[in-house]
């Protein structure tokens, strides 16, 4: 057998078992200590392969495009909703085409399951894509059992399957990431920076690649992300007005004080108040935020700036500018975030996918720490919920958030190591 053979079905057994481990042996040890059932994905599995989701991100942003139309004069973000939005306007602007088009809400919904269901699947394809350049760069093809690991692991992933369960725009974001890591890969940084503002037009946080192509001199990166927002955000003036534009500026400043301590606030202030008991953990009830704690306001900010400053300080060395680096600023734009839910990590599908086949797959020592950071980030460990009450252990609430550390950690490690190569 070839040595990529060999490589391909390591990747498929660590799957597999990852899968086991998540999803079979944390229940069977669950059940017997007698703590019952911790609970799992495949709900949202089901939902996946039957095309269902809710309407999370959907139905606030639909409503505000009704109260817009019905109340043109009035404050969009001060509509009354069942939900808060927290997107910008220039996000709407493809629902807003949808309804100029006369579609409905349950046509709307329709197209918009459809289209996550899409995305999702072109996480593994692009993944793939990305696989197959890197490996043909070193002379090496793609194998079978490489497809199948990439597709059981996105399909297995659960921050993925929970986003699109959920019916939230997440699935998009993590399509998009996956993209933009196969136009940097490839070289291809003007598309990138067009990728990464459309982004940006849904989660603000990913302005942050846009500093980080401003310090990596990554320029034409840079003017094309400048670019694409401009034309986006004068779109959406056009449309909704520069009054409503200007309100999201509130909006952040609002959502920069408040979170939540649910246990899937997988972020620095969950982390904190679930371990001080300060908020709901379990439980959650919607538009209920955590009581709020100066100290643990400016620890998190603390340590938001503190992740911020050490990836773009880090010495890269041959992997500045690289994917590695990109790909650790992708992880920052969401774990240094007040409210990082679990399905905002579905990003790490394709940063995973390629620290495997750049990298990873290449190594004598097999990466522990790699494998240690993709099994705590994309599985479902509900068994670490039976900690909630205990001090100190209820740490391991976080798991995702630490496996997220985890990953960006082992990408700055291989800038140091001797292992490292500059072809992504």
């Amino acid at each position: 057998m070839s040595e990529e053979g060999t490589h391909d079905r390591r990747l498929l057994v660590y799957v597999v078992v990852s899968l086991f481990l998540a999803n079979i042996v944390q229940w069977a040890i669950c059940r017997v200590l007698h703590l019952g059932n911790p609970g799992s994905m495949i709900p949202d599995v089901k939902s996946f392969f039957h095309m269902r989701q809710w309407t999370d991100s959907w139905l606030p942003m639909m409503r505000s495009l009704d109260y817009f139309q019905s109340h043109p004069g009035m404050p969009i973000y001060d509509a009354k909703l069942y939900d808060t939005l927290i997107y910008s306007l220039a996000s709407e602007l493809p629902l807003w085409a949808l309804r100029k088009l006369g579609m409905g809400d349950a046509a709307m919904l329709r197209v918009l399951a459809v289209l996550s269901w899409l995305a999702v699947l072109g996480v593994a394809a692009v993944s793939l894509v990305m696989g197959r350049w890197l490996l043909r760069k070193r002379g090496a093809e793609l194998r079978w059992p490489a497809v199948l690991a990439v597709v059981l692991a996105t399909l297995g992933c659960y921050p993925l399957m929970k986003g699109y369960s959920l019916g939230n725009a997440q699935t998009f974001l993590s399509f998009g990431f996956t993209v933009l890591l196969l136009l940097w890969t490839t070289g291809r940084e003007r598309s990138a920076g067009v990728v990464a503002a459309m982004l940006t037009a849904v989660k603000p946080q990913f302005i942050l690649l846009l500093v980080w192509m401003l310090v990596r001199r990554r320029w034409g990166a840079a003017r094309a992300f400048l670019a694409c927002g401009a034309v986006l955000l004068a779109a959406s003036v056009v449309v909704f007005g520069w009054h409503n534009n200007l309100d999201y500026i509130g909006v952040l400043a609002g959502l920069s004080h408040k979170a939540q301590s649910h246990y899937a606030n997988q972020s620095m202030f969950g982390t904190i108040n679930r371990m001080i008991f300060n908020g709901e953990n379990l439980g959650y009830t919607p538009y209920v935020y955590t009581p709020y704690i100066p100290w643990v306001y400016r620890v998190t900010v603390a340590t938001s700036l503190l992740l911020v400053g050490l990836v773009l300080v880090y010495p890269w060395r041959r992997l500045r500018g690289s994917t590695a680096d990109m790909a650790a600023m992708g992880i920052v734009s969401v774990a240094a975030s007040p409210m990082a839910w679990e399905h905002h990590y579905g990003i790490v599908v394709g940063i995973a996918a390629w620290a495997w086949f750049a990298h990873a797959c290449w190594m004598k020592q097999r990466p522990w720490m790699l494998g240690v950071a993709v099994f705590l980030t994309c599985n479902f460990l509900a068994a670490f919920n039976y900690l909630y009450d205990k001090a100190g252990w209820n740490l391991l609430q976080s798991y995702i958030y630490i496996g997220a550390l985890l990953l960006m950690g082992w990408l700055m490690h291989l800038a140091r190591s001797g292992e490292a190569t500059t072809l992504a």
